[in-house]
């Protein structure tokens, strides 16, 4: 442990599940806190940065105001109609993408080595709860993780690009924007950003810059487990709160928790379906026997 070393990323295991195996550790999403990526933000703009890097930004930042500003359109426009749809579109993309690219590797505390260990002089901290996660599960689960979505968003964003120009012609359509192109565009440059993040993620396992950290406040928040039997949720809609006012979150990473709680539910009950039906299966297969 290096105490005195400053981290300029901090990112919480939050256990979204329990799964009905107690083998496996429970499912969780690795959240980057936006004050700790505002910190390395301020830090990096200091520095001279790649002039490709700043104007990517810039033009990020530039679309998501004009995107906000759909959603403050008058109610039957077709504006608002168009950020309804899209924010519909956009919850329903896995919360391991978001999860992913909100980690910005250009920010991020640049990794050393083994070798280099002591040369240490920012850390990315790991907080878990140690009562449902412990550092060798965590860090197990988490590699599997990467070695999945690695190669996913890589392909995934050669997809995206192969599709956009089969939605050129959209552009033919008077008065209206070409959002199929703009979609598929966004989609690819998301992908492009949680491919680079898996990358991270995947030499910060190993590096002396990584510090997993049990954290009794994520305890706290956790407690009690809820009394009901697997499979069964971990991070429940009230838990989303206190988190956000003890890491003193902002809306977005409120409705990036928010996604994640609905989209591990749908999951819990997809898999609960999934058990009944072969249950029924048995069932009648043994009465056929008889």
């Amino acid at each position: 442990m290096r105490p005195s070393n400053p981290s300029l990323l901090k990112l919480l295991a939050l256990p979204l599940s329990q799964p009905k195996s107690t083998t496996h550790p429970p499912p969780f999403l690795l959240h980057a806190v936006r004050q700790s990526l505002q910190t390395a933000s301020a830090d990096a703009k200091r520095q001279d940065q790649p002039a490709v890097t700043r104007y990517t930004h810039k033009a990020i930042d530039k679309a998501a105001d004009l995107w906000a500003g759909l959603g403050k359109a008058d109610e039957g426009t077709w504006k608002r109609r168009a950020y309804v749809l899209g924010e519909r579109m956009m919850d329903r993309i896995e919360y391991e993408e978001w999860a992913l690219k909100a980690i910005d590797p250009a920010l991020a505390p640049k990794l050393v080595s083994s070798k280099d260990s002591a040369h240490v002089k920012e850390t990315v901290d790991v907080l878990f709860p140690p009562s449902l996660l412990d550092d060798k599960a965590l860090l197990s689960s988490l590699k599997a993780s990467l070695e999945h979505r690695e190669p996913h968003h890589r392909s995934a964003m050669w997809r995206c690009l192969l599709l956009a120009p089969v939605t050129l012609p959209f552009a033919i359509v008077p008065v209206v924007p070409n959002f199929p192109l703009f979609y598929v565009l966004w989609r690819a440059w998301s992908h492009f950003r949680a491919w680079k993040a898996s990358q991270y993620l995947s030499s910060l396992i190993g590096s002396p810059s990584l510090r997993l950290l049990p954290s009794s406040d994520l305890d706290s928040i956790y407690s009690p487990t809820p009394s009901s039997s697997p499979p069964r949720l971990l991070l429940t809609p009230d838990r989303v709160p206190k988190l956000v006012e003890r890491f003193k979150m902002d809306e977005e990473e409120r409705k990036e928790l928010e996604r994640a709680v609905g989209q591990s539910e749908k999951r819990l009950g997809q898999v609960s379906e999934v058990e009944e039906s072969e249950a029924m299966a048995g069932t009648k297969e043994v009465e056929k026997k008889d």
